[in-house]
This record gives C-alpha cells, sequence and structure tokens, in this order.
C-alpha cells in the first residue's frame, strides 16, 4: 500500500543532489501521505527530482518552515496552521495563471472541500490548494467483546468514561496535544477552540479520567489493526489506510476493526502551500497542477487513503461497479465514511475545523497535556 521514501533513502538523495543536474524540488510533507508512483510518474514527466522530507504535526511544519533551516519549495500542512502561516508572513501567493487543473467550475472541489474554504479566513485560498481532507474518529477492534456497542451506543462518554468501555479496553489518544485539546471538549458539549482557562480545566479533567495504554501517531492505527490496542482517535484516513492494506488479502466482512465518527469531531483539509523563501516556485507550481489532475488525484488516493478533494475522482472511486474486489470496497469505504451532504445541506461537511489559536494558549495546552501524560 501506501510506500515513502526511507529516512536512508532521503539521506542518498541529499548526498546526490549535488552530483546531479537535474532541477530538485523539495517537499515537506506527513509520512505516509503520497503516493511514490505518482511522485515518480512527475519525475519522469517534468525531468525534476523530488526531495520527500517529513513532519509529524502541524507544528513541526510551523517550525521548519520558521527556522529556514531548510528552504522548502512545497508543504501540506492543515488549514488552521496555514491560517498562521498567512498572518506570519511566510508564505507566498499562488499564480494560478500556471495551474491549468485549477478549476473549480470544470474540475470543481467536492462541496466538503468548498464547505471548509468558505469557513476560513479571507485570502486563505490564494495561498492553499487542496491535497486531502476529511475528519477524526474513534477506530475501535471489533474482536473486544462489548466494545462496538459501547463506542456506537456512546461515542464520546464512552471514550472519556472506562465505566462504560468493557473491562481491560486499551485506549490510545493521538499525540498532538492540539487534537487531544480538542477530543476532550468535544466529549464535553464545548467547541474545540475554546481559548479560556475553564475550557483549559475541563479538557485536563477529561484526559486525567482515561489512563491512556498509548499516546500515539501512525502506531494507533497499527496498533489496532494488530490487535495490540481497541481503541483510538486517529484521522479517518488512517483507519482507510489500514483497511485498504487488509483487503489486500481479505474480505471485507472478515476486517477485524472499524470506526466511528462522532458527529462532533475534527474536520480537516490538508493543503498544499509555497513558502515564501522557496527557491523552485515554478517547479512547485508543476508538481500541484500534476496532483490537480483527477487521473493523478485517482492514482494518489488509492494508497493513502484519504478522501480526494476533486469530485471527478471522488466519482471515478465511487461510481466502480466491476468484479474487482478491491476496487468494489475502495468505492463503498469512500461512500460510507466520506458521504456527499444531503442535496440542500446547510453544512457541506461533518466536524468542526481547528482555528489558530493564541501562541501563549498553545503553550498552556501543550504543557496541560504533558502534565498529564506525565500523571
Amino acid at each position: 500500500m501506501r510506500k515513502l521514501r526511507t529516512l536512508i533513502l532521503f539521506l542518498f538523495a541529499l548526498a546526490l543532489a549535488g552530483c546531479s543536474e537535474r532541477p530538485k524540488l523539495l517537499l515537506l510533507n506527513w509520512g505516509e501521505y503520497i503516493n511514490e508512483e505518482a511522485v515518480e510518474l512527475f519525475e519522469k514527466e517534468y525531468g525534476i527530482d523530488v526531495i520527500i522530507n517529513i513532519a509529524d504535526s502541524n507544528e513541526m511544519f510551523y517550525s521548519k518552515i520558521v527556522s529556514g533551516t531548510t528552504v522548502y519549495d512545497l508543504a501540506i500542512p492543515s488549514e488552521y496552521i496555514i491560517e498562521k502561516m498567512i498572518q506570519k508572513d511566510l508564505l507566498q501567493k499562488f499564480d494560478f495563471s500556471k495551474l491549468t487543473n485549477y478549476d473549480r467550475e470544470e474540475n470543481p472541489f467536492l462541496p466538503g472541500v468548498e464547505g471548509i474554504l468558505s469557513s476560513m479566513g479571507e485570502g486563505f485560498a490564494d495561498y492553499a490548494v487542496p491535497y486531502f481532507w476529511g475528519t477524526f474518529g474513534l477506530m475501535y477492534n471489533k474482536k473486544k467483546a462489548g466494545l462496538e456497542e459501547a463506542i456506537r451506543g456512546y461515542g464520546w462518554d464512552a471514550f472519556f468514561n472506562p465505566a462504560l468501555l468493557p473491562a481491560g479496553t486499551r485506549v490510545g489518544m493521538y499525540d498532538v496535544p492540539r487534537f487531544a485539546y480538542a477530543a476532550a471538549l468535544f466529549a464535553s458539549g464545548l467547541s474545540p477552540n475554546l481559548e479560556s482557562d475553564e475550557a483549559l480545566r475541563t479538557a485536563e479533567a477529561k484526559l486525567k479520567s482515561v489512563k491512556f495504554t498509548e499516546w500515539g501517531t501512525d502506531t494507533l492505527k497499527k496498533g489496532i489493526a494488530a490487535n495490540n490496542l481497541d481503541l483510538a482517535f486517529v484521522y479517518t484516513g488512517d483507519f482507510l489506510d489500514m483497511l485498504y492494506i487488509k483487503l489486500e488479502t481479505n474480505r471485507l466482512e472478515d476486517i477485524t476493526f472499524d470506526i466511528y465518527i462522532p458527529e462532533e469531531t475534527i474536520a480537516f483539509m490538508d493543503c498544499f502551500i509555497i513558502p515564501k523563501k522557496a527557491r523552485h516556485v515554478d517547479a512547485a507550481h508543476l508538481f500541484v497542477d500534476f496532483f490537480l489532475r483527477p487521473e493523478i488525484a485517482y492514482l494518489n488516493a488509492s494508497v493513502v487513503g484519504y478522501c480526494t478533494p476533486l469530485r471527478a475522482s471522488y466519482e471515478m472511486i465511487t461510481s466502480y461497479a466491476g468484479d474487482d474486489p478491491w476496487l468494489s470496497s475502495w468505492a463503498y469505504a469512500n461512500r460510507k465514511y466520506y458521504p456527499l451532504p444531503e442535496e440542500g445541506a446547510e453544512k457541506q461537511f461533518s466536524g468542526t475545523p481547528l482555528s489558530n489559536l493564541d501562541k501563549n494558549f498553545l503553550r498552556k495546552i501543550n504543557i496541560m497535556v504533558n502534565n498529564v501524560k506525565a500523571g
């Protein structure tokens, strides 16, 4: 399924950089978040070598771009940290005359993507081109007796109340303080974007109510799929990534894990951005335009697990009616976990996007979560 260059290959590429005359494009991305086959097709078509570096949180994206130690040509962070980068004048606007496939009428984004774009600040779309989008949910182990009933019956209440879960349930929390704070506020019936000491105390009490077996990132989805963990707050796309891996050798009905997406949860959209100091701006535009091709977005989504932003690509996925069991399951999963909004629905996407909080309050969140983790 999803593959990225390992650290060894990354260092090897850097070592060769001075020896090659081919143009370079330096991309900062999440781990396991791009189809290497699509990258290779871009390299072959344009004669540009793509070097990928990894960040494991939005805060790391921000610190890497602020530091300027490495000058990235492109990055793919989430909307709330992009908002902060715009405010800090760290980004440059896209030249949309160079993006031949960026056409919101002829090559439209999905309604949910448009909905999130419209919820962002004025001018956001000048700096950000959608890459993937989705929600967070509660991924659970179907082999744990009584767990599915508890999660689907009580949702957030069960996640933060061990008394509502089967005895011995192993629970994981996503190891990003901003996400943990949001989850605790959702469970308290509050907005994830509150900035007050009262909200902080509420979130702390909620997080302390659970003795988490693990604070992790990609390890959470893998732990549940391997029956080493029972329940975790994860990206819906992380769940789907593991689902697609299992579907390569298993039938859909034999999968031992699932995800429950609460009505109120994090909605997110990761976007291409061009840092202010980028050196290879034309190459960056070529790369973004390449991934806006519906067939390339389709290919990219086929291994990443998150939802394509493009309606044409989504329809290519969900309209499959052939005999291939994997493609049929992929179509089913997109329809089930990334459904289109009902016609006329006031809100075009599920969940709530995170806002860019004040840096001093973010520091308080980090301290609070670290105290919770320390016990």
